[in-house]
This record gives structure tokens, C-alpha cells and sequence, in this order.
């Protein structure tokens, strides 16, 4: 059940962790939990992000056009390919911005660069809600198979897994996307610290669980094809 869930996850949670940062570093912003150093080389902020969105924009635009990718899951495409995709061409709009300007113009033309993108952002933090609301009303993401290793223990508990992803992955990153438009404006901390910690626990939540997805699919995957081991974790 090809899904692309595990690289898409990944690069979505790098990118809700990095973006926050290198917004904080051109706000002279001294916020916790840095994990990387200030912007001094802009160029490679440029590059990464540039990485990112090209994985996104190709993985997400693969998993919109492709339907259903997943038999299984139909509505996969909707809930996770398309903000994928939309993530990933902002990425790649933000690492072409960067790659074109100066430091010291990026600091003081952002707030009128960002009007534009915040309505986007904004739209996009009304998708990630509906899907949110979708997961817990829908059974969306529902429980592992029993033959997945570690996640599928809780294969009888689907409400586990759908209010983790409702709660610790959507809902957070949706709240972000929603405030970004007023913390982008000049003197708005309030609304920037809710959006700093929102896409950082979100971002957290994202690559952390998708990086264990790639041990866990590939035990799902040796269970389901072999008649060894019934590996549990």
C-alpha cells in the first residue's frame, strides 16, 4: 500500500521546524529550542528549503494526480498529498526569494513580502483544519494493521491513532498556518510565539513518527510476505 506517508511526513516535519527558525532568526527573535544557529548563511536556509519543497511538490503532486494511490485508503490523496503539494511550492517559492536577495533587504522588506503568501497560508491553515476535523470524524486514519510492528499493538484502538494525528500533527499545524498573517505583521510576538511553538510540535510530531514508519512499514511488509517471524516490534 504505497502511500508515501514515511518521506512526505519527514520532510513536512523538517519543514515546519525549519521554517519557524529562520523566520525567528530575521525577527531578532531569542526563542527556545533553536536546534539550528541564526541565518547568517542565507544560501543555505535557500538550499534546504529548496530540497524540501522539491521532495513535497513531487511526492505530494504524485499522491493528488494518482487516484486512488491506496485502495485501501481512497481519501489518502485529499487528507494528506494535497497540502503536501501546496507546502512544497511554497518551499520552493521561499527558497527562490531567498536564493535572490540580500540579508539585510530580506529583513526589511519581509513583512510586505509575506502579505501575499499569508493568504495562503491562511487557506491552507483552513484545509489542515477540515482535515483535522475529518480525521476524528471519519476514522480516517484509524488503526495500524495487526501485523505492523509497534504502531499495530494498538490495532483495536483506532481513536489513539486518529486523536494523535487530529491533535499532535493537523491541529497544531493548522493553528500556525491560521495565525500567520497576524504574526507577520510588525509587533505581533503574541501570535508569533503561538506560531513558533504550533509548527514546532507539529513539526516534531511529523518526523519523528514518519521516521519510525520506515521501520515499522518494513517490518508490515516482511510480516505480510514471509512465513517466519510474526515480528511484534
Amino acid at each position: 500500500m504505497i502511500m508515501y506517508n514515511t518521506l512526505i511526513g519527514v520532510t513536512a516535519g523538517a519543514a515546519l521546524i525549519l521554517v519557524p527558525r529562520y523566520w525567528a532568526g530575521l525577527r531578532n527573535e531569542r526563542m527556545p529550542l533553536r536546534l539550528v544557529r541564526a541565518p547568517a548563511d542565507h544560501s543555505g536556509w535557500a538550499a534546504a528549503f529548496g530540497v524540501l519543497g522539491i521532495l513535497l511538490t513531487g511526492l505530494g503532486g504524485a499522491m493528488t494526480v494518482t487516484h486512488p494511490l491506496a485502495e485501501a485508503k481512497p481519501y489518502i490523496d485529499t487528507i494528506f498529498g494535497e497540502p503536501a503539494l501546496l507546502l512544497g511550492l511554497l518551499l520552493l517559492a521561499a527558497a527562490w526569494r531567498i536564493s535572490r536577495t540580500t540579508p539585510a533587504l530580506e529583513r526589511d522588506r519581509l513583512p510586505d513580502a509575506l502579505g501575499p503568501v499569508g493568504v495562503i497560508v491562511f487557506l491552507l491553515g483552513l484545509v489542515m483544519t477540515w482535515c483535522a476535523l475529518a480525521i476524528l470524524r471519519f476514522d480516517v486514519i484509524s488503526a495500524a494493521p495487526a501485523e505492523e510492528p509497534i504502531t499495530g499493538l494498538l490495532h483495536n484502538y483506532p481513536a489513539i491513532e486518529n486523536t494523535f494525528f487530529a491533535a499532535v500533527l493537523y491541529a497544531p499545524a493548522a493553528l500556525g498556518c491560521l495565525l500567520f498573517p497576524f504574526a507577520a505583521r510588525p509587533g505581533s510576538r503574541r501570535s508569533w510565539q503561538i506560531l513558533y511553538w504550533a509548527w514546532t510540535v507539529a513539526g516534531i510530531g511529523f518526523a519523528l513518527f514518519c521516521a519510525m514508519n520506515f521501520y515499522t512499514h518494513a517490518g508490515l511488509l516482511v510480516n505480510m510476505s514471509t512465513q517466519g517471524p510474526d515480528y511484534r516490534w
